[in-house]
């Protein structure tokens, strides 16, 4: 079996979620398969995809190169008195998808200071 047809269902997908300069090429004991995806949702499905032909991606076969816009989020800037849950509650997301978001930032989710600039993942 070649690798296109290993990874045609691949390759099939990416066509019908519309992976926009999508390129196929064969090198020698791979296949690179690169385009733009018009969310981070269809890129995901696209990995799902990829993880469910060659489960944690063992074979090293494939180069799959997708790149999508970034999901959008907001910015806070916290405020004497306030707290995750209650940052969380305005924006309609958990106090863990806050934390999780600014991991580079925080090492304690009780912990958070006025003036410090959090980024409020979308809900």
């Amino acid at each position: 079996m070649s690798l296109v047809e290993k990874y045609q269902s691949l390759i099939d997908l990416a066509t019908s979620l519309g992976v926009a300069g999508l390129n196929v090429s064969e090198g020698e004991g791979f296949l690179t398969i690169e385009g733009s995806a018009d969310s981070a949702e269809s890129k995901k499905v696209l990995w799902d995809k990829y993880n469910e032909i060659d489960p944690d991606y063992r074979s090293g076969d494939l180069v799959l190169n997708i790149s999508a816009p970034e999901a959008a989020s907001n910015t806070y800037t916290v405020q004497s008195g306030d707290n995750l849950s209650k940052i969380g509650k305005k924006y309609g997301v958990s106090w863990n998808a806050i934390f999780e978001a600014n991991r580079d930032k925080l090492d304690d989710p009780d912990r958070i200071f006025p003036g410090q600039e959090l980024v409020i993942p979308e809900a």
